[in-house]
């Protein structure tokens, strides 16, 4: 049996989350006898505790937000997370494959032809096909970028200060970072209400 600091109950995959008074445990759902030490059975629990320790950090961040908006009325953000997310991690601790990390998603419409460039002080450019008027996709989307930076790759930072809008077609913003260090951005648009987002697209530095 073990525990989280998450809120959350419900089903994700094969692994129930319940709770008992104020604490919320875990334990999978066997699907008939079998061995509960299997190398593939240890690996899926240790997945599961790399992608919740990731979200745990997410969940400091506006981006939990954007995961409770998805997950719509009744839903759940940590389950929704999961559900798209949960076999990107490693059991090892890593990420697998940062492309295929959503650090956000929902129904606004993406960006076409997104490309980055960064200059020798480290600071970005972000270019983009700038349009508006369709339902999904207004000029007013504000534009926020998440960084992972390789030697913090589970702490996500949401960039401050960015004040670009979808109808821009550019933005910049500084990155502190040191020498060499990968960079994985994920950029997304909002609602100025806060009510919808998109899908995050991602670029790499």
């Amino acid at each position: 049996m073990a525990t989280t600091k998450q809120d959350v109950q419900g089903r994700v995959g094969n692994t129930i989350f319940y709770k008992v008074g104020m604490e919320t445990r875990v334990r999978g759902i066997s699907a008939g006898y079998s061995d509960a030490n299997t190398p593939t059975q240890q690996a899926n629990r240790s997945r599961l505790r790399v992608a919740t320790r990731f979200y745990q950090h997410l969940a400091e961040t506006h981006l939990k937000e954007v995961w409770r908006v998805a997950a719509g009325a009744g839903g759940n953000a940590f389950n929704y997370f999961m559900k798209v997310n949960m076999m990107v991690f490693k059991p090892n601790g890593k990420i697998g494959d940062f492309s295929r990390l959503q650090m956000t998603v929902g129904l606004l419409q993406k960006v076409n032809n997104l490309m980055v460039s960064m200059d020798e002080d480290d600071r970005v450019t972000l270019t983009w096909e700038a349009f508006s008027g369709l339902p999904s996709a207004r000029g007013d989307d504000r534009l926020m970028v998440v960084v992972l930076y390789g030697n913090r790759s589970f702490s996500p930072l949401l960039i401050e200060g960015i004040e670009a809008m979808r109808g821009d077609g550019m933005a910049t913003f500084q990155l502190q970072r040191k020498r060499g260090t990968a960079v994985h951005l994920y950029c997304f648009f909002g609602r100025k209400e806060g009510k919808a987002y998109s899908m995050s697209q991602y670029v790499r530095i």
